[in-house]
């Protein structure tokens, strides 16, 4: 996968991005055992800005797709129970994915937020997750009737899918300005 020079950027992480390395554990990273409440601070900074309409966001994410030269585009589901009609075989198929997990995905919460840049076949509207313990902090509720899936034809495996993830939700806070309540979830891919 060869990445455009004006994409680049979008490959690294934030310098205040907590660190995965489970030799050398960053608390951050857990909204358990992180008694500084650093990503749960993070969603709070978040919330203050202005939302952004999933539409105008499937617009970026289908810019950041042209950009890279990946032939898909991001698709909007609204008004139905996600987790009553998602089914991950119908993408796979319908898209020509090499596996059901070749999936990026968007969350949202009740008040029009980004809660979470998420990637593979593992959608869930959970509050024992990180992302839903920082949902439920800042007294947020997900929104389970509103997704965007972005279909990820052509990749050869796990590291590229969780890079394509990580530049997207890193394209769209920093670029376009999305507020993204779970801001590091999409940095912290194993």
């Amino acid at each position: 996968m060869e990445i455009p020079e004006c994409l680049k950027k979008y490959t690294t992480k934030p310098s205040d991005c907590p660190k995965y390395d489970k030799n050398n554990p960053d608390y951050r990273c857990s909204v358990d055992y992180d008694s500084s409440k650093y990503r749960i601070n993070k969603a709070l900074q978040e919330s203050k800005n202005k939302t952004v309409p999933p539409s105008t966001i499937c617009g970026y994410i289908n810019e950041f797709l042209s950009l890279m030269g990946i032939k898909s585009q991001a698709v909007l589901i609204n008004g139905l129970d996600i987790l009553m009609t998602i089914n991950y075989e119908h993408i796979k198929r319908l898209y020509k994915l090499n596996e059901q997990s070749d999936i990026i995905w968007l969350r949202f919460t009740n008040d029009g937020y980004c809660g979470t840049v998420g990637s593979s076949n593992d959608i869930n509207y959970s509050y024992n997750t990180n992302s839903g313990k920082i949902i439920k902090a800042i007294n947020k509720e997900w929104n389970n009737y509103i997704i965007i899936i972005v279909p990820i034809p052509g990749i050869e495996n796990r590291e590229q899918r969780l890079l394509i993830e990580h530049m997207i939700g890193y394209y769209l806070s920093d670029n376009k300005k999305v507020p993204i309540i779970d801001y590091y979830s999409h940095f912290l891919g194993k």
